[in-house]
């Protein structure tokens, strides 16, 4: 018997998760799409998509059979989105096609990860965290609650990032480095020293851009 998940957010993430999941060995067998939900009734609009928003997820009342994925990229936002459902009891399953993932590595609850992702030994992934196509995940990487690792990123051995973090397309993190709660690390960038919580930083070697005040 299949249950129907539900997948937050019909912007152009949530295409390209629905694109994966369709692709998924699971779809059709464990679990079917019963459709989006989305508070953008308009989002679709000019996409001839045949999975259509079937609610909004700010008051959809899940049912007990149902499943859902969160496919919201801002992490502040995929919060925002994804609360009112846990709140109501909702189940979120992991998407995991086509990563390659080592021993002992932590699946938090909601995770997302694209196809040829590698994660190495003993990773810790938190719940809601999402890692795009062919990024590379060092041993003992600890990556918080609500991340977002872009495309082609490389993570080193024993670097820690925080909660709710953005790490751009192409960027760099040498092993052992701290990031910070709610810091954005740019596109390409080389980050080499800890980054505090809350700053953004750009550029080869990175150097802070923003630093948000205490």
């Amino acid at each position: 018997m299949t249950y129907p998940v539900l997948i937050i957010g019909a912007g152009g993430w949530g295409r390209e998760v629905l694109a994966q999941m369709q692709g998924d060995p699971a779809h059709g067998i464990t679990w079917n799409i019963k459709g989006f939900l989305d508070n953008r009734a308009e989002i679709m609009d000019g996409f001839a998509c045949e999975v259509k928003i079937v609610g909004n997820p700010l008051d959809y009342v899940p049912q007990s059979d149902e499943r859902f994925v969160c496919a919201v990229g801002d992490p502040q936002a995929r919060m925002t989105y994804a609360k009112p459902l846990l709140d109501k009891g909702a189940t979120f399953i992991p998407l995991l096609t086509g990563a390659y993932m080592s021993p002992r590595v932590h699946i938090g609850n909601g995770c997302l990860l694209c196809h040829r992702v590698q994660l190495s030994p003993d990773v810790w992934l938190g719940d809601f965290s999402n890692i795009h196509t062919s990024s590379v995940i060092g041993h003992d990487v600890h990556i918080g609650n609500y991340a977002q690792i872009g495309a082609m990123t490389f993570i080193g051995g024993g670097a820690h990032i925080g909660e709710f973090v953005t790490v751009h397309p192409h960027a760099t993190i040498l092993p052992g480095i701290r990031i910070g709660d709610g810091a954005i690390v740019g596109a390409g960038s080389v980050v080499i020293k800890n980054v505090p919580a809350g700053s953004t930083v750009f550029g080869n070697p990175a150097k802070p851009l923003f630093q948000q005040r205490s």
